[in-house]
């Protein structure tokens, strides 16, 4: 995930409160917060001065703790977006905390929170419609309750990791409401869980499975049947993608736009010269993308 420059600001202060520990300039904070913008008590004095916070970036900021949430989470309700990526001491805890006291936070970012199971989430207000969780190892009881809330639109599970080495992707099926969902190297991905999200979730338009090598001919056969709605497909580098999973899709999927198709196998060239003439309004693209759906950047840009 790039980090280019933005400036989150306070609703009644203005101050920019990028507080990244990153090579970012955060000159133009206050001189208080500059003191300790890695750990908790530099939250506290945030928290103080800013109650009417709205978006807050504490991107790899390695020593705030759950403690820290729970402070700033108590003096600004009124916080909607909230960076927490590579905030590697934080637990459920402190997520919790957030969603208890914060009833209008829309997006969140957990990237590496390798401590965070996703049962914090439980009972997640509806208003939450973004979620990254890269490389995250969530639960199957803590994926349920991610997507508690029934607001996710946008879903970010990059390289989820897994403790038991099963698939635990069947609950994202619940999400009804999902319209992007990145699954990229989910690689205890099976075709059972496809099938559920498939099913489950009829609103997607874009929905990356590169590098998903558990996904076989029954999987692809259940996007081709349920997804009505799906725009763009990425299937770069998945081993097991053959010509009559391409069949499948080529035959369902009637809204398909964009297929992001390359090194994948088991795909002959008669299998794509197929595809391309029963749909030649469908673009196949051979670059291979990390990030889909709409920009980080401006979900949290204060509007």
């Amino acid at each position: 995930m790039s980090q280019p420059d933005v400036v989150y600001s306070c609703g009644s202060c203005g101050y920019p409160l990028n507080l990244s520990s990153s090579n970012r300039s955060t000159s133009d904070v206050g001189s208080s917060y500059q003191k300790s913008l890695k750990k908790d008590d530099g939250l506290e004095q945030v928290s103080t001065g800013c109650p009417n916070l709205v978006s807050l970036e504490l991107y790899r900021c390695f020593n705030v703790t759950d403690h820290g949430l729970e402070i700033l989470s108590k003096s600004c309700n009124a916080l909607k977006s909230l960076n927490l990526g590579y905030c590697v001491a934080i637990s459920d805890r402190g997520i919790g905390a957030i969603f208890r006291n914060c009833p209008n936070i829309c997006a969140i970012i957990i990237a590496y929170c390798r401590g965070v199971s996703g049962v914090g989430f439980r009972g997640c207000p509806s208003t939450l419609s973004h979620l990254e969780a890269e490389s995250c190892m969530l639960s199957r009881d803590g994926l349920l309750d991610v997507v508690s809330g029934g607001g996710l639109e946008y879903l970010n599970l990059y390289n989820l990791r897994s403790s038991t080495g099963l698939d635990v992707l069947d609950r994202v099926g619940y999400a009804k409401k999902l319209r992007f969902l990145n699954l990229r190297m989910c690689r205890y991905l099976t075709d059972d869980s496809v099938a559920a999200i498939a099913s489950g979730c009829p609103l997607i338009e874009e929905w990356s499975l590169a590098v998903c090598h558990g996904v076989r001919l029954p999987g692809w056969s259940a996007i081709g049947l349920f997804c009505n709605k799906l725009k763009i497909l990425h299937v770069n580098r998945c081993r097991n993608i053959c010509d009559q999973s391409l069949q499948a899709l080529r035959d369902g999927c009637v809204y398909l736009e964009v297929l992001h198709i390359h090194g994948c196998g088991k795909i002959t060239n008669n299998g794509l010269a197929s595809f391309s003439i029963v749909r030649p309004n469908v673009k196949q693209r051979v670059d291979e993308v990390m990030s889909i759906g709409p920009s980080i950047e401006d979900l949290f840009r204060l509007q």
